[in-house]
């Protein structure tokens, strides 16, 4: 239970650091860079996923669908507690567990992330709401790159 209570205390203080944009760190400080983009990940999910709610409620109370704001309220809430949750999974298995399998786990959660925001990108097709989501690719981006070079530095080891 610490490691979420960990979590929720990252969460509630997110930082932006200048070591953060460099490219050149050592392992255990892309760790780090890891989880300060992590956590900027979720709460840019967050800005993004209420903005985006808002428009589409002020948008569908003009029309009257009432129903349809009550479904956008239980479908947005659904999607930030699983994505929230899987950021939470994702820090623990990367910054406590070393990639828990691995180094092979660094390059997973890389092109996990670059599959999930690949979707989310595919949602522009839909309706410009959903520019926002443009917002998510610089935390995913920079995520993306520590976790690769987490996968770099980190030594192979034989699975026994």
């Amino acid at each position: 239970m610490s490691a979420v209570a960990e979590f929720v205390r990252l969460l509630s203080r997110p930082r932006v650091e200048k070591k953060m944009f460099k490219c050149e760190q050592t392992e255990s400080e892309w760790a780090t860079v890891y989880e300060r983009w992590d956590v900027l990940y979720v709460w840019a999910l967050l800005g993004t996923s209420l903005l985006l709610w808002l428009f589409r409620a002020l948008s569908e109370l003009a029309k009257f669908q009432v129903a349809t704001v009550i479904s956008d309220i239980l479908f947005t809430v659904a999607d930030l507690l699983l994505c929230i949750l899987l950021n939470g999974i994702s820090w623990y298995c990367v910054v406590k567990r070393l990639g828990f399998c691995g180094r092979a786990g660094y390059l997973v959660w890389a092109v996990l992330y670059v599959f999930l925001n690949i979707g989310r990108l595919q949602t522009i097709t839909w309706s410009h709401w959903y520019l926002f989501y443009f917002l998510m690719l610089i935390p995913a981006g920079f995520m993306i790159l520590a976790l690769i070079q987490l996968y770099r530095s980190s030594r192979p080891t034989l699975l026994t």
